[in-house]
């Protein structure tokens, strides 16, 4: 029998997207106060398509509207880590991250609570200012993306970062 079942306790994951947003071969960066240059994107909600959910972080931190054209990687976290800002003093859960390609469709790139710069820059200086491991992979991944789907699985906890596995789909 299945511990969590034996237990009675659910797992439990949270789903989140990133998007790689392309305009003119230019690449849409933002950054985030706390984590630095990213990709925009962020947590699913619950009863939230993850493509809807992709839009709407996109548009939330950069007031730039896109749409997913191809998924190129499917990122996922094996363990808990510590919260921080908002998150204070609370376990976040694993995490499972999808990331697309998108395609630009209007708005202004603008700052926002959740983004202190947003940039258009050419896929190079997208990988230069990208130093997170996890971002970093996801658009390196992105920007080689040869039609194979990314899939790796990692553990991540703030204090290492210690890729397991990786294999195209």
């Amino acid at each position: 029998m299945d511990k969590w079942l034996e237990e009675r306790k659910l797992p439990y994951q949270l789903v989140s997207a990133c998007g790689i947003v392309y305009r003119d071969g230019m690449i849409l960066v933002i950054n985030n106060p706390i984590r630095g240059w990213e990709l925009p994107g962020g947590t699913v909600e619950q009863g939230e398509a993850v493509t809807d959910a992709l839009k709407r972080e996109v548009f939330e931190e950069s007031g730039v509207i896109c749409e997913p054209e191809h998924l190129t990687g499917i990122y996922q976290n094996l363990i808990e880590k510590d919260g921080y800002g908002p998150l204070e003093g609370m376990k976040v859960p694993p995490l499972i991250n999808f990331a697309f390609i998108c395609r630009y469709m209007g708005g202004d790139a603008a700052v926002s609570d959740e983004a202190d710069d947003v940039r258009w820059v050419t896929p190079e200086e997208a990988e230069k200012l990208v130093t997170h491991p996890l971002y970093a992979k996801r658009l390196a991944d992105a920007v080689s993306f040869g039609g194979k789907v990314t899939f790796s699985t990692f553990e991540y906890d703030r204090k290492r970062t210690a890729f397991l596995s990786d294999m195209k789909l």
